[in-house]
């Protein structure tokens, strides 16, 4: 399925309709990506996921639905402090999968930008949540 724009909103099938939003998203943020990745547990493989994030330092981390373990995006381990925000979907869920994409440095694999977004298992949105210049 393509994106469907259903008001402000962007849906989807899966985490393939996440990563075209989070292009355009990235386009019109003036820091197209270049890379993306689908967020998989290192523990287990799985890929469904709770998100939170500390909007003031821009840091982001996912927990696992089935182990609960929980995966820093790229460097933010060290900017994260305790006051962690649960994402949640504007229909009230909170399980996901996750895409980030990777904005980077014209000629290099230096990245310049993150883009964390989730796909909603219940009701298909699809978007970025929390995005930062890369440290």
């Amino acid at each position: 399925m393509a994106l469907v724009k259903k008001g402000k909103y962007y849906y989807g099938d899966g985490v393939d309709d996440l990563i075209s939003e989070l292009e355009s998203y990235s386009e019109s943020n003036k820091y197209p990506i270049g890379k993306t990745e689908k967020v998989m547990c290192k523990s287990c493989g799985n890929s469904l996921f709770r998100l939170f994030s500390d909007d003031d330092e821009t840091a982001a981390v996912v927990q696992c639905l089935h182990c609960d373990e929980r995966q820093f995006v790229r460097d933010s381990e060290e900017f994260l402090n305790k006051n962690l925000d649960n994402f949640e979907c504007i229909c009230g869920n909170d399980e996901f999968q996750i895409a980030i994409g990777l904005s980077l440095y014209v000629d290099t694999n230096d990245v310049r930008w993150v883009y964390v977004g989730g796909y909603c298992l219940k009701c298909g949105l699809v978007g970025n949540y929390i995005d930062w210049n890369e440290r």
